[in-house]
């Protein structure tokens, strides 16, 4: 798994090895995100892929917020 330090290092078009890099979670959980309805995941020549700029607003969606 490799580490993502800044926005900049992720394509405009994200893969699910990419989305497990980023959230740091499993092969097999990236894959199930892709199938989640809520996740804005496009589909390219039969591969599922999410544009960064979705993706980001989907993570910042589900912040949890500490008081």
């Amino acid at each position: 798994m490799r580490t993502i330090n800044n926005l900049e290092q992720l394509p405009s078009i994200l893969t699910a090895k990419d989305v497990q890099d980023f959230l740091q979670i499993s092969k097999s959980r990236a894959y199930e995100l892709f199938k989640e309805e809520s996740f804005p995941a496009i589909v390219i020549g039969g591969n599922k892929r999410v544009y960064r700029d979705e993706f980001l607003e989907w993570v910042d969606t589900r912040k949890i917020i500490n008081n």
